[in-house]
C-alpha cells in the first residue's frame, strides 16, 4: 500500500498515456494512477510480473471513500476495461510515431477484496521503457476534483521544462474527452471546463506550478487555445508578499467600511455601472443598479489581488459609457478579414480612433493602415463593443 501521508508520491507517466481522450471519470483516472504506481513498484522485483494486485480497501483510501464502497468501485474498474482511449493525440512522442488506441486496463479479477489486474501490451510497453514522461504527482491527483483539471494536470507536467504547444480547440476537447454537442456554447465550455481546470490546479497546494491560457481566434471564432506555465514563487518570497497584501487589505478595509470603495473595473470585465463596496462586516460586495450583493470568496480574492497590484484604481469614478470606450478602447486594434475571388484570406489590422453615442448605441471612427480614417455605417452596443475580438 502506498503511504498517501506525504505531499509527494511520483509516478513517471509515458507521455503517450498522458494525452490520451480524456473518456473516463474522475474517480477512474485517478485509480488508474494509482494501479500504475502499484503495478511499477512490482517491476522493481520482477521485470517479468504481466499481473499485478491490489486491495480495494486502498483504492477507496485514496478517493477518502470509505471501506463500504467496494460495489461501487468494482462498476468503475468495469467501465476502465471497457473504454477504448486514443493516445499521444499531440504527437509528443515523434521519434517513435507512436499513436493508436487501447483500453487502459486489460481486465482484472475482484474477489473477497482483492483486485488482480493486467494491462494491455501498449502500456506494459510503457512502464518498461518510459524514455519520454512526465512525473505525475499522486498526492496533487487525489485533491483534484475535476476530471478536466486532472487531465490538464499530466498535460502540463508533461511539458513542464517547454512549452505547452498551441492546440486546437477540437484536439483540447478530445484530450478532456468532450463530445462535439457537449458545451457547444464556448462560454460555457469556458467556464464549466477551461476556468473551473486552471482554477482548481492553481489553488492546489501540492502542485508547484500556476497555469494561466490565451485563446486565438479565426474569422471571430475562437479556434486554439495555449497554456502557459508560471512556476509558484519560493516560499519566502510568498510568505512575505501574503503578509504584506493582508496588512494591506485590513488596513483598506478599516478606511472603508461601511463605504463605497470603486467602480472602474474594466480590466476585469465588470461595466461602469458595478459599484463595489465593503459592507459593515468587512466584505466585499457590489452593486449593480442597486442590486447589492456579497462577493463569493473567489471573485472577492480576484479582486483584492487586482487592486493590490493597483491601488491607484481604488476611487470612484464618474465614467459613462463613452468614457470608458474613450478610454480603455480608444487606440487598441482590430482584424478585419475578407476572401478574394479565388478563395484567399486578407487580413487587415484597423485602429480604433473614437467612438461617438446616438441613444445608447455607439459608432466607432476606424483608421485604416494608409491613415484614412471612416465612421462605421453600423453602431454598436456598449456589449458588443466590449466583446469585439481586439488585437493588443
Amino acid at each position: 500500500m502506498l503511504n498517501m501521508n506525504t505531499n509527494e508520491i511520483i509516478i513517471d507517466k509515458h507521455s503517450s498515456s498522458i494525452q490520451i481522450s480524456n473518456k473516463i471519470s474522475t474517480i477512474q483516472r485517478k485509480s488508474y494512477n494509482y494501479m500504475l504506481k502499484v503495478a511499477k513498484n512490482e517491476f522493481k522485483n520482477d521485470r517479468k510480473l504481466r499481473e499485478f494486485t491490489i486491495t480495494a480497501e486502498e483504492l477507496l483510501l485514496f478517493f477518502d471513500m470509505g471501506g463500504e464502497n467496494h460495489a461501487h468501485l468494482k462498476k468503475e474498474l468495469e467501465l476502465l476495461n471497457k473504454t477504448i482511449v486514443t493516445y499521444n493525440i499531440l504527437g509528443k512522442d515523434k521519434q517513435n510515431k507512436r499513436w493508436g488506441s487501447f483500453t487502459l486496463i486489460a481486465g482484472f479479477e475482484y474477489k473477497n477484496g482483492i483486485i488482480i489486474y493486467s494491462f494491455p501490451h501498449q502500456i506494459i510497453n510503457m512502464l518498461l521503457d518510459p524514455k519520454m514522461f512526465a512525473k505525475i504527482n499522486l498526492v496533487a491527483i487525489k485533491g483534484l476534483r475535476s476530471r478536466y483539471s486532472i487531465a490538464l494536470y499530466e498535460l502540463a507536467e508533461d511539458y513542464i521544462n517547454v512549452k505547452i504547444p498551441k492546440m486546437s480547440m477540437s484536439d483540447f476537447r478530445l484530450l478532456m474527452g468532450i463530445e462535439k454537442e457537449k458545451y457547444s456554447k464556448f462560454s460555457m465550455f469556458k467556464r464549466r471546463v477551461i476556468d473551473m481546470a486552471v482554477d482548481e490546479i492553481n489553488q492546489s497546494e501540492h502542485i508547484n506550478f500556476k497555469l494561466s491560457y490565451e485563446l486565438e481566434k479565426t474569422s471571430r471564432k475562437i479556434t486554439h487555445i495555449k497554456f502557459i506555465v508560471h512556476k509558484k514563487e519560493n516560499t519566502d518570497q510568498t510568505g512575505e508578499k501574503q503578509k504584506n497584501f493582508y496588512r494591506w487589505k485590513n488596513l483598506i478595509v478599516q478606511k472603508y467600511k461601511e463605504q463605497p470603495l470603486c467602480n472602474n473595473l474594466t480590466e476585469l470585465k465588470y461595466l461602469k455601472w458595478t459599484l463595489f463596496f465593503i459592507d459593515k462586516n468587512g466584505f466585499l460586495g457590489k452593486d449593480v443598479e442597486g442590486k447589492r450583493t456579497i462577493l463569493e470568496k473567489e471573485e472577492a480574492f480576484e479582486i483584492w489581488e487586482f487592486l493590490f497590484e493597483n491601488p491607484h484604481k481604488i476611487e470612484i469614478v464618474p465614467l459613462t459609457q463613452l468614457d470608458i470606450l474613450r478610454k480603455d478602447f480608444r487606440g487598441k486594434k482590430i482584424e478585419q478579414i475578407t476572401t478574394t475571388a479565388l478563395g484567399g484570406r486578407v487580413v487587415t489590422v484597423l485602429e480604433l480612433k473614437e467612438f461617438k453615442e446616438e441613444n445608447e448605441r455607439f459608432f466607432i471612427e476606424i483608421e485604416q493602415e494608409d491613415g484614412t480614417r471612416f465612421w462605421t455605417q453600423k453602431s454598436f452596443s456598449f456589449e458588443e463593443i466590449l466583446e469585439m475580438g481586439f488585437v493588443e
